[in-house]
């Protein structure tokens, strides 16, 4: 009756089938408000070491299957945890390995990030990419939300996941609890239009707008096999402000000398070039810098805008601890809130005019404990010994706000991709809504995108693969 009950809601409310086109892989969880839930409010079972599964909803349009997950504490769904998802691709029990009441072709387990394609007697290893997987959030959590790829093939072209009928199980296998508990799924897609994805268009809204370009280029910039990609890319995104993470090798001003014939005309008729940070953040402006304080990895630059007043941006290049340093990646996000506090407090190290939009831009890292999110996010400082009260870190009083910017060609924010791990939001943007405004924004890849857009451009479609670790993040700032 569960299979039935979904099908018959997907087949009378066009809200849903609305809905479902629409569907996002971010992180936040507002678009699942609309999808009716297979499982909800199940019982913990309490198992020492165990996961329970408590909620699991499901979706699909023509491109994507999406699946949301709730579980009973916060994990880290990549790492330490055995939750497996079954596929019974072919709707077919007498195949596959049976688990659930049903014969699954396909598995995959989270914590280990790999799953097996069953076929008769042979087993192949799959990784996500093999699935198209895409999931978020990054960082630990309770709730969870993935994407599988309609189609998606193995190395050797092997369909994995066809578009038509399947079931399906997803089991905790240290506890045993299973969802759906009843002799699996059966669940038929509506393979629903996804929504046109927006017009890819790279100019800002308005020329007055200051555009910043974040980028981690992991040592690349003086690769010379990749300084063609480069000079596309920057030509195309034009940013006003290009603020790099691990730039290691040169000095600001050789880095600037790099880039300088791929940047548009500066705003001011010369460009200033800093360096600062243990993970060495580079920013090139077209406004001096007054302030340079390194935080850690990361670094601060509070850039002196023209106009009266002494207007500033207060501008913090992220480039938080990697992997799984918790520990050192919270103390510096206690530190950056610390130094945001003291420029918000008349009398401290360094004042800035009241009300000047600060913002933070660049790689995280948000790999571990989610509660580094909301330190960066909500003031919510964790050593408050050494770094001071938790506070609310825009000027009004309230939280930041993360921008979460988008892909052109996908509906995903993830800004990394690479082997091993799923894609990933590792790069973020938080600013202070209070005082400032934000124009045009995007993660920008050429994978995937038109071929027309790539030709207006002057791209090529691994320009960005060759000049990335993390996807470049692109904000305009609308400043008064």
């Amino acid at each position: 009756m569960k299979s039935l009950h979904l099908l018959l809601v997907i087949f009378y409310y066009p809200s849903l089938l609305l809905a479902q086109s629409n569907m996002a892989i971010d992180g936040r969880f507002e678009d699942w408000a609309a999808i009716p839930l297979i499982v909800d409010n199940a019982e913990p079972d309490a198992i020492p070491g165990a996961v329970d599964l408590l909620q699991l909803g499901i979706a699909d349009n023509d491109e994507y299957l999406h699946f949301y997950l709730k579980v009973d504490q916060e994990i880290l769904w990549q790492v330490d945890n055995r939750i497996r998802f079954y596929l019974d691709t072919d709707d077919n029990p007498n195949t596959g390995k049976a688990i659930g009441g049903i014969g699954a072709e396909v598995s995959f387990t989270f914590g280990e990030r790999q799953g097996q394609l069953l076929l008769g007697k042979d087993t192949l290893p799959l990784e996500y990419q093999h699935l198209g997987l895409v999931g978020a959030p990054s960082t630990t959590s309770a709730h969870f939300e993935w994407a599988l790829s309609w189609g998606a093939q193995t190395k050797d072209g092997q369909v994995v996941l066809p578009k038509k009928p399947f079931r399906f199980v997803i089991v905790d296998e240290v506890g045993g609890d299973m969802l759906p508990d009843e002799d699996g799924l059966r669940y038929i897609p509506t393979l629903k239009p996804r929504l046109p994805d927006p017009e890819v268009s790279f100019e800002r809204a308005d020329p007055a707008h200051l555009r910043l370009l974040s980028h981690n280029v992991n040592r690349r910039h003086f690769h010379p096999d990749k300084k063609d990609a480069f000079t596309r890319v920057y030509q195309a995104l034009a940013p006003d402000l290009l603020l790099l993470q691990e730039a290691y090798e040169g000095k600001a001003e050789e880095v600037l000398a790099y880039f300088q014939s791929a940047l548009p005309t500066s705003r001011s008729g010369q460009w200033y070039a800093y360096k600062a940070g243990g993970e060495a953040t580079v920013l090139l402006s077209p406004y001096p810098a007054k302030h340079v304080i390194p935080l850690g990895n990361s670094a601060a630059y509070l850039v002196q805008l023209p106009g009266k007043d002494d207007p500033q941006l207060a501008l913090i290049a992220l480039s938080m601890p990697c992997c799984r340093q918790d520990s050192a990646r919270q103390a510096e996000a206690d530190q950056i809130l610390a130094f945001i506090r003291d420029l918000q407090t008349p009398g401290g190290t360094i004042d800035v005019p009241q009300n000047t939009p600060i913002m933070l831009a660049g790689d995280a890292n948000l790999v571990g404990f989610k509660r580094q999110y909301h330190t960066l996010l909500e003031g919510i400082i964790q050593d408050e010994v050494s770094y001071g009260k938790s506070f609310s870190p825009d000027w009004d009083g309230t939280a930041l706000t993360d921008l979460h910017p988008r892909h052109f060609q996908r509906p995903h924010t993830y800004t990394w991709r690479g082997r091993g791990f799923f894609p990933g939001r590792l790069d973020y943007i938080f600013y202070t809504d209070s005082v400032l405004k934000i124009g045009h924004n995007f993660v920008f890849d050429t994978v995937g995108l038109p071929k027309a857009a790539l030709e207006k451009y002057n791209l090529r479609e691994m320009d960005a693969p060759n000049t990335y670790k993390h996807m470049p993040l692109v904000v305009d700032m609308i400043l008064e």
